[in-house]
């Protein structure tokens, strides 16, 4: 009897023990299940978030041009719903309880149903210049405004309500933002790479719309588990679970969540202009920074963070100086020495301050607010660079702002809070100042930089070279480096550094420069003074020599030896009453083509441009060989649109050589806009000189859509004497109705007829790809 008893007793302890490890596993599998269902939740809305920008941003493009009044108010526009719908989230999360939270979020989670999918909305004509701001912000509301407003409540709400179950982690659920940021890369590389090549505007609205229900229903999913799981009284107002009574959430702490989350997001958007403008304007390479910066949201607030915080602190300042000294000097280097240095130190910031930023979350109870102030503060960073940064700085001093910013917000490795130390971190900067300063006085009192010239270098301009370095960025660089266990003290002389670039030492070569919304435009003199360029960043769009014997020479793209001097060159006939129209004006260099009688027409978007054309300091080439010309300001197909039809002999598009192609200008539709503005016989004729982009292949395929015919010829052999000359190398395409409309440019050397590829869609306002003719050069 007792060996049975003990026989039963085994086999219940084995049937207890088989219990409660399949218990277990069940409530594992529910709790990974629970996890999972929340996490795609927050996954999916930031995925169609990060389509949908781009996606608007294509629609609009052809209706309202690609003025910096439509860029600038698109992207405010996004940001602002944004932030309305983190505080949509916030004031849900703190006014009502869970089942009124749900209630309210299912109704507003169908209304977007009502104007889905995304469409340009017909009869909307863009009015006037003057009311265009107001009317794009109304047009984007009624377009996507809506579905964006409810897409981006997701992610503190669904974190809000993942705080109410009795899951082990629902007390920070802080771990969830790295679902939303990895969304937001992946929606962010999955656009160009694969959405864009493969669908037009149209298909990419259903699969928005397909991806939307797909969202609603993790939402659906998410109430659903609360329901299940919240351990409360379902009566009792939303509460987290750790104990927060104590926990108080100053001003104090709140601004410094907003700078914390201001200098990652000016850094970003600093680091883009720059790197595009300056060092390679290739398109597409704003996504390396972009997806940086969201990576070290999703590294940083995760359970278990990857990289210490005081590693990033101790490293950051001797990455930060050489990227600073490199900026405030000019300096340059090989394409991917520059890439890692600029982007890695932007990353490394990134991590710091967003590290900060994770390490100082509070309480689940607090979590919406939380980010609401965070998305303040990349707004106010969006801000910074779209609005207040083109119109107060004449270059991009934003972006040494930032690493300033990111230096004076680092944690303190020393500390010290007494006033004696805080009198010290001020007055140790001021006083390197004054010590340059008075050093720099002195040199220019005794003459000594002429002296040193006389002696061992070839020019006054090399001493001065000289004094700049050691002054900017040597002397404060090695001074800083003593300074880095103090944040105040390094980051106060890091802003010396940038207040001395400021000051006339070394060559002067730059006789004008003047900042807008399209970059910084640059008239600067050559060493010898013989002849003045046109910089827009790292481009030249001009050169026009001062010798009064050639001044009126076309240079650099529209040499007479190149393919621009071939077509005007021409045996064909000439008609002295031509009318021209030129999309792009540069600095005017092409009108020095034009005959007597013709009629030139320019139309240019940047009116900065215009204004470095007619001024004959400058550039002459207006005054001397369009004087009579008229100026259109605006995009130019909308401005051509209202040309009269069969109106021009001529068009010539020469607005292809920036980093931001104006994909508009290249379609289907609009070269058949171009055609219809053509006179009989009339030609087209396209600058495609872009080293980072093959134009010729989208014109190729465009003008076999419309049964154009095209040749295309690429000057690189340019000599010594021709590049003394200002020449340049350059590729230019033409298209005819009819080859004999080209005179013998079909017989010239170097001219071939281009065919369109089956391989190569047709670029249209509904489909586009820039990815794939995009070269590294």
């Amino acid at each position: 009897m007792r060996r049975l008893n003990c026989e039963d007793g085994a086999a219940e302890y084995t049937a207890l023990i088989g219990a409660a490890t399949a218990s277990l596993d069940r409530r594992f599998a529910a709790s990974v299940g629970v996890v999972a269902v929340f996490a795609l939740c927050i996954f999916a809305s930031a995925f169609l978030l990060f389509l949908v920008e781009p996606m608007v941003g294509k629609m609009v493009l052809p209706v309202f041009g690609g003025t910096p009044a439509v860029w600038t108010t698109t992207v405010l526009f996004f940001q602002v719903v944004l932030l309305a719908g983190y505080g949509y989230s916030h004031w849900l999360a703190v006014r009502l309880g869970w089942r009124r939270q749900a209630l309210v979020h299912a109704v507003v989670l169908v209304l977007p149903l009502a104007v889905l999918p995304i469409h340009l909305i017909p009869g909307w004509d863009p009015p006037s210049s003057a009311g265009i701001v107001l009317y794009l912000v109304l047009f984007l509301t009624a377009m996507a405004g809506l579905p964006f407003f409810v897409v981006s409540t997701t992610s503190p709400l669904v974190q809000h309500l993942f705080s109410r179950t009795n899951h082990s982690y629902a007390s920070d659920p802080y771990f969830l933002y790295l679902a939303s940021n990895l969304g937001s890369a992946l929606g962010l590389l999955s656009y160009p790479a694969l959405i864009e090549p493969h669908l037009g505007l149209h298909a990419q609205a259903q699969l928005w719309l397909a991806g939307y229900i797909a969202f609603v229903l993790l939402v659906a999913l998410c109430i659903a588990a609360v329901a299940l799981t919240e351990p409360r009284n379902r009566s009792q107002p939303v509460t987290a679970h750790v104990d927060s009574s104590s926990e108080q959430l100053t001003w104090r702490r709140r601004v410094r969540w907003i700078l914390l989350a201001a200098v990652p997001s000016t850094w970003m958007l600093a680091v883009t202009s720059y790197f595009t403008t300056v060092i390679r304007p290739l398109p597409l390479l704003w996504v390396i920074p972009l997806a940086l910066y969201l990576f070290s949201f999703a590294i940083v607030f995760a359970r278990r963070p990857l990289i210490p915080q005081r590693w990033l602190n101790r490293a950051f300042p001797f990455y930060a100086l050489p990227l600073l000294g490199m900026i405030l000097l000019g300096g340059g280097g090989p394409f991917w020495g520059l890439a890692i240095l600029h982007f890695g130190a932007f990353f490394l910031a990134a991590l710091l301050c967003h590290g900060e930023l994770a390490g100082d979350r509070p309480s689940a109870s607090h979590l919406t607010e939380f980010y609401w102030w965070v998305a303040v503060g990349g707004a106010t960073g969006g801000l910074f660079i779209a609005v207040v940064a083109p119109a107060l700085f004449s270059d991009f001093f934003e972006y040494p702002i930032a690493i300033i910013g990111a230096a004076l917000l680092r944690p303190a490795l020393a500390a010290a809070t007494d006033r004696k130390s805080l009198r010290a971190d001020v007055a140790m900067p001021a006083l390197l100042a004054v010590t340059l300063l008075a050093a720099l006085g002195l040199l220019s009192v005794t003459g000594v930089l002429g002296r040193l010239d006389r002696v061992v270098m070839t020019s006054a301009a090399s001493a001065g070279d000289f004094v700049r370095i050691l002054v900017v960025f040597a002397i404060p660089a090695v001074v800083s480096a003593a300074f880095t266990r103090r944040p105040l003290r390094f980051g106060l002389t890091t802003g010396l550094m940038l207040l001395l670039s400021l000051l006339p030492i070394g060559a002067q070569l730059t006789i004008f420069q003047q900042r807008d919304f399209f970059g910084v435009h640059k008239v600067v003199a050559d060493a010898t003074g013989q002849r003045h360029e046109l910089i827009d960043g790292g481009v030249i769009h001009g050169v026009q020599l001062t010798d009064p014997q050639l001044r009126d020479i076309p240079t650099s793209y529209y040499a007479p030896s190149g393919p621009v001097g071939d077509f005007f060159h021409a045996v064909r006939e000439v008609d002295g009453r031509w009318n021209v129209a030129v999309i792009g004006l540069g600095a005017g260099s092409l009108g020095c083509y034009a005959q007597p009688q013709q009629t030139w027409t320019y139309y240019e978007i940047d009116p900065v441009v215009v204004g470095i054309a007619k001024n004959p300091d400058l550039f002459t080439f207006l005054r001397d060989c369009t004087p009579n010309a008229s100026i259109v300001l605006g995009d130019g197909r909308l401005t051509l649109a209202k040309a009269p039809d069969h109106s021009f002999d001529l068009i010539v598009l020469d607005a292809f050589g920036g980093d931001a192609t104006p994909v508009h200008l290249l379609t289907q539709e609009a070269l058949q806009l171009y055609v219809l503005k053509l006179r009989p016989g009339g030609v087209l004729m396209f600058n495609v000189s872009n080293k980072y982009i093959d134009l010729a292949s989208v014109l190729a395929s465009g003008a076999a859509s419309i049964s154009l015919t095209a040749y295309l010829r690429t000057d690189i052999d340019v000599t010594p004497g021709e590049a003394a000359m200002g020449k340049f190398k350059s590729s230019w395409v033409l298209m005819a109705a009819d080859p004999r409309d080209l005179g013998d440019i079909p017989a010239r050397p170097g001219w071939n007829v281009m065919a369109g590829n089956p391989q190569f869609p047709v670029w249209t306002d509904d489909f586009s790809d820039v990815l794939t003719v995009t070269r590294l050069g």
